[in-house]
């Protein structure tokens, strides 16, 4: 690894600790509130939607979407991590508890990228130009390297990493495999990402 990409993996890894402590400091209810705001936020951006979407089970640090609350027109399929990647699952019924602690599907069918028409993906900061910061584990990069559909990073507010804490950042660190999103949702604002 050279000198920069290891600066960019313990920027990285800052940045992230930080976040994680603002997000601990939110109550139960602020969490709520949010998250059903965030939810309304994606039901007025997926509104015209059909097909299928990739979704998320959410830790305790992420937005709760009750998905069936934002589209049921949309189907919903759920990742499963698989050989140290992410696997889809449409028609899910029944979740287990995963490695990383969300739940992931132990049923359903498997469906491949090119059946997939958008991804809602959970993030603990996003930046102007779309780029995610995860949990570090690059789950997400891997799945969607070659994925060309829309792809919507979902956060709450306080995630949105300034040093100042009050917007997206210009730009996060990333790394050339780093996955970027279309949109950044957050429970106050639907932003389009500036193109690069």
């Amino acid at each position: 690894m050279n000198k920069r990409a290891n600066f960019e993996v313990v920027l990285k890894s800052s940045i992230r600790k930080q976040i994680l402590e603002k997000l601990k400091a939110l109550s139960r209810i602020e969490k709520m509130q949010q998250s059903k705001a965030i939810e309304q936020q994606l039901k007025s951006t997926l509104t015209d939607e059909l097909g299928l979407w990739v979704a998320y089970k959410n830790l305790s640090d992420e937005p709760e979407i009750q998905w069936d609350q934002v589209s049921t027109d949309i189907r919903w399929a759920f990742p499963k991590i698989k050989n140290d990647t992410l696997e889809f699952y449409k028609d899910s019924e029944m979740f287990t508890k995963s490695e990383l602690g969300f739940a992931e599907p132990i049923s359903g069918t498997r469906v491949g990228l090119d059946e997939i028409q958008g991804c809602i993906l959970p993030g603990l900061a996003f930046d102007k130009k779309g780029y995610r910061l995860g949990r570090g584990k690059g789950f997400y990069d891997r799945a969607l390297s070659e994925y060309k559909g829309t792809k919507i990073g979902v956060c709450f507010k306080t995630s949105l990493w300034t040093p100042l804490w009050t917007s997206l950042c210009e730009e996060l660190p990333h790394e050339p495999h780093d996955v970027r999103c279309d949109q950044i949702v957050t429970e106050n604002q639907i932003f389009k990402v500036m193109e690069v």
